[in-house]
């Protein structure tokens, strides 16, 4: 089981869950300085050094407490283990609901989700399975049935070494134009081609999966991301320390594209999407490993080089950013999310900040909101305690977030405001994929026990029946009597039920 910086960050980020006053100040103001979007092929610009450090945020061991369970069952979910949703605020009428029964045993990070052409769910996860004498750590993708999930394949891989608790693991899902598998999978550990799971890729052939190899050797995995193209194809990002290489799979490997991004202060965590154009934009943490101090950044790439999009972060010697996201707009601009913490040199421990969500237009960077949970002590992928997703529904930027007490908060930052869904108390959320017909589901982790910290626990999707009163602006109208935030959502009503 992995802890997420021991049981000190839970009383710590339950007890700073305000702002102080010089943040609220940049709330829904327009920054000034920050560049509007240009032409996509605007010249690179040089990616200057800025300072980032290491720190003392060690996670705390833990045991194992949970036995395994067979991932592939048919068998209901039982009694997941739903929390009170809690006060239904803000115009929001609905609950939450389990989307089929629980995967794996404890889960080792969040889930990653994809979707076949069909429309069928994928979800690929990482547990621990304890044996007589060992524990191993399996990857494992499912797919859903419409009624259970069924696995795909065989176990993809698997390994009885213990892993470091401050050694993030990395997942990464998506399927390619022809409907194809694609999964990438490693550690943190050093060495990115060596460790207990060195970067590994993927693909299904329908029957097994076959690996890819990886032309790339480094002394550091900092972060992987993948995404499909307009034109098919998928790619991968992945970081190395300073470096940051994009990727694109052909029929049976690999090839790089476009130049290496060099940032000297480092690049951790790395999320990527794919402009209309075929364009890679990344956002990552300006930081030589994840868990490092360093300044939030965004790039447009191109096969000239990349273009830095100036995006205004707050700055502070003892700032961290974690699980950055970024989505393109219609209009050509860009949506960037993370979650912010700050370093306690006293304590040696990370408090959570919060959830900051920035807008590049025509006229430059705005600040959509920073007011969301900063996360708590759940599972995340693939820091500890810090997740955040992020996707676009009609430009409508949509944020999931885990609050100080593992709560998921999923909000939908219309024009007119920011529309909140009753908070999901008890678990905890990190991964965020919309369904063709536009529902949205949420990836979570369960619990281990109800009366402690909220980690290693089974994987659960869920989503929210639900919508703003009244419609909100910017957002698509439903296309079903239930929906999330004006979204349907079909397939299974789960026999737990949500209370």
């Amino acid at each position: 089981m992995r802890w997420a910086w021991g049981l000190a960050l839970v009383a710590v980020v339950g007890g700073v869950a305000c702002h102080d006053t010089s943040r609220s100040s940049r709330f829904h103001r327009k920054i000034d300085g920050g560049p509007g979007f240009g032409p996509p092929d605007a010249g690179p610009t040089d990616a200057g050094p800025t300072d980032a450090g290491p720190s003392d945020a060690g996670a705390s061991d833990a045991g194992v407490d949970a036995g395994p369970m067979d991932a592939g069952s048919d068998a209901g979910p039982g009694d997941a283990g739903l929390p009170d949703a809690g006060p239904r605020d803000a115009g929001w009428s609905g609950a939450w609901e389990p989307f089929g029964p629980p995967l794996g045993n404890e889960a080792q990070v969040y889930p990653a989700m994809a979707l076949e052409p069909s429309g069928t769910l994928l979800v690929a996860y990482v547990q621990l399975v304890e044996l007589p004498g060992e524990v191993d750590t399996e990857l494992r993708v499912v797919r859903w049935s419409g009624s259970a999930w069924q696995q795909l394949g065989p176990v993809v891989t698997s390994s009885s070494a213990r892993l470091p608790y401050s050694a993030p693991l990395f997942i990464g899902l998506a399927t390619d134009g022809d409907g194809r598998p694609v999964l990438a999978f490693g550690d943190s550990g050093p060495g990115a081609s060596i460790g207990a799971f060195p970067l590994k890729t993927w693909t299904f052939d329908g029957t097994a999966w076959q690996q890819v190899s990886v032309p790339v050797s480094a002394p550091q995995l900092s972060g992987i991301a993948l995404a499909r193209a307009a034109d098919g194809q998928v790619r991968l990002v992945l970081s190395t320390g300073e470096e940051l290489r994009v990727l694109v799979l052909g029929a049976s490997s690999w090839t790089e594209s476009g130049p290496a991004l060099v940032h000297d202060a480092g690049i951790s965590e790395p999320d990527l999407a794919m402009t209309a154009d075929g364009k890679p934009l990344v956002a990552f943490s300006a930081a030589e490993s994840p868990g490092s101090f360093g300044t939030l950044h965004a790039f447009r790439g191109s096969d000239a080089g990349w273009t830095d999009l100036g995006l205004p972060s707050p700055s502070d010697d003892r700032l961290l950013f974690h699980t950055p996201r970024i989505r393109e707009r219609a209009d050509g601009g860009a949506v960037v999310a993370a979650s912010e913490w700050q370093y306690d040199p006293m304590d040696k421990i990370q408090v959570g900040v919060g959830v900051p969500v920035f807008a590049l237009g025509v006229g430059g960077w705005s600040m959509l909101d920073d007011d969301g949970p900063p996360g708590g002590f759940a599972l995340s992928e693939p820091i500890p305690g810090s997740p955040v997703d992020l996707l676009l529904e009609d430009d409508v930027p949509v944020v999931v977030s885990t609050g100080a007490d593992a709560g998921v908060s999923l909000r939908a930052l219309a024009p007119d405001g920011i529309r909140p869904a009753p908070v999901l108390g008890g678990v905890g959320a990190g991964t965020l994929i919309e369904l063709l017909d536009g529902g949205t589901l949420v990836g979570a982790v369960l619990p281990v026990s109800r009366d402690g910290p909220v980690d290693g626990g089974q994987v659960q999707l869920f989503h929210f029946t639900g919508a703003p009163a009244g419609g909100a602006a910017g957002l698509r109208p439903p296309n079903h009597a239930r929906g999330s935030m004006g979204l349907s959502v079909p397939g299974p009503s789960a026999a737990a039920g949500s209370r």
